[in-house]
């Protein structure tokens, strides 16, 4: 065999080489990247609904009602959450009733689905993640209606 052909021979196994390389790599390279996008679109969401909750909660403060701090969430959430995700509870530490002093509680909790086939390949751990934020502030004015609940972040 002449060393020409020898040499045409070896670059066909090296490309074969190759190819079963990136066979072999594409796979978890394809997992890393779908972690990085879920992950990244998820912690989005969670500041989104986290900031939602923290400008419900300082609505509390004002003397809002549940039903007001409920839709401030809602629409503050940018479409994430709807009221029947949002929980609105009051705290009465010194037991006269719900007022100044006392602390306006605000939960909000969002079912995260994978946006990449990762939810998919982990399936049979989880399908989703439940994304959950509390915000707990001190009441500055009286709130109408307000009953205590004894609720904790």
């Amino acid at each position: 065999m002449s060393e020409r052909a020898e040499k045409r021979t070896d670059r066909r196994k090296e490309k074969g080489q190759s190819m079963v390389e990136f066979a072999m790599v594409l796979p978890l390279f394809l997992i890393v990247m779908f972690i990085i996008v879920d992950f990244g679109v998820g912690f989005s969401r969670w500041l989104v609904i986290t900031n939602a909750a923290r400008e419900g909660a300082r609505m509390g403060t004002v003397g809002a009602t549940a039903p007001e701090i409920e839709d401030r969430v809602s629409s503050t959430s940018a479409g994430l959450l709807d009221s029947s995700d949002i929980d609105v509870e009051y705290s009465d530490f010194d037991g006269d009733g719900v007022g100044p002093g006392d602390a306006v509680v605000v939960s909000a909790f969002y079912e995260y689905d994978f946006i990449t086939p990762l939810g998919q390949i982990l399936d049979l751990a989880f399908g989703s993640l439940t994304l959950a934020s509390c915000a707990d502030m001190r009441i500055e004015q009286e709130v109408d209606g307000a009953v205590d609940t004894g609720a904790e972040c």
